[in-house]
């Protein structure tokens, strides 16, 4: 199966007698059998139609839309009945288990980040404090502020000096941010399937437009997201000549595109039964603890 990636604006797609019929401007009209397509992954200025929108939804094959800002993901979602939502939304109101959960997470985060460091040759992250006056929030900047240091004294050529989310400055951040957006496309779908509700998050709190639940979750995964991100560029198969800086941002340039996207949906590919395994470990543990809600 194969992933189509367009990162050049103008194209326009459409189906024509089944197929996906690809045009731009300034190049030759393409057709793909959708049947060969697993997903699409399109960047801004790009134009369909919603024939093709209901098609790809019909087949199953993602439609995923990167933008400077944000991200758009188009998929079937699979989800059981509301058992696992209800034990979620009864969690999330009991402070004490709430809060139990929440230290297994950041304890979770710190163990991972520690590897991380020990990879880079820098010291560990310091234990958490466990008195009860003590603000998770100034123990997590902390904690943070720590980490981000010891990648900017490991990686001295790359011009990363702390982590800056938008506009990223930096090609280190510039992937940071781009993998993150994309490590929410790959968490929707094992989380509802398992019966979550991705917008009630325990330790991030629920807002407009914020998946809260994929924000906790990434804190399990992103250790394992920063050593991919630490591969790519100390194996220089991407370097400073693959990103670009317009408007005091960095951005991957088209060849850095086609170099990334191709090693992340086939490194995505080897993650899915983990990350289906997470979402079910997730499940477990909730279910454990609202036994004694």
């Amino acid at each position: 199966m194969t992933t189509l990636i367009l990162d050049r604006p103008d194209y326009h797609l459409c189906l024509q007698d089944g197929l996906l019929h690809l045009s731009h401007p300034e190049r030759n009209a393409r057709l793909f059998p959708l049947g060969d397509l697993e997903r699409i992954v399109i960047g801004p200025g790009i134009t369909l139609n919603s024939d093709l929108l209901l098609r790809l939804a019909e087949k199953g094959i993602e439609l995923i839309a990167v933008g400077r800002r944000g991200c758009a993901h188009l998929f079937n979602p699979q989800t059981p009945p509301n058992a696992l939502r209800l034990l979620q939304y009864r969690v999330t109101l009991q402070e004490d288990c709430r809060a139990k959960l929440v230290m297994q997470l950041i304890t979770a985060r710190r163990e991972g980040q520690n590897r991380v460091l020990k990879r880079l040759h820098a010291e560990p992250l310091p234990p958490l404090p466990t008195e009860i006056h003590h603000s998770l929030m100034l123990d997590e900047a902390h904690l943070s502020h720590h980490y981000w240091q010891a990648w900017h004294h490991a990686l001295p050529d790359s011009g990363f000096q702390g982590r800056q989310r938008q506009p990223p400055s930096d090609p280190i951040n510039a992937l940071l941010s781009l993998s993150s957006t994309l490590e929410d496309q790959a968490l929707i779908r094992p989380l509802l399937a398992e019966g979550f509700d991705i917008n009630l998050g325990l330790h991030h709190s629920t807002g407009y437009r914020r998946h809260s639940l994929l924000l906790d979750i990434k804190e399990l995964t992103r250790a394992t997201l920063e050593n991919h991100i630490l591969d790519l560029w100390q194996q220089r198969q991407l370097t400073a000549e693959h990103f670009t800086h317009n408007d005091s941002a960095c951005r991957l340039t088209r060849q850095g595109q086609q170099i990334f996207y191709t090693d992340w949906f086939s490194w995505l590919a080897s993650r899915r039964q983990g990350l289906r395994r997470l979402a079910r470990l997730c499940r477990h543990l909730l279910e454990r603890e609202a036994r004694y809600v």
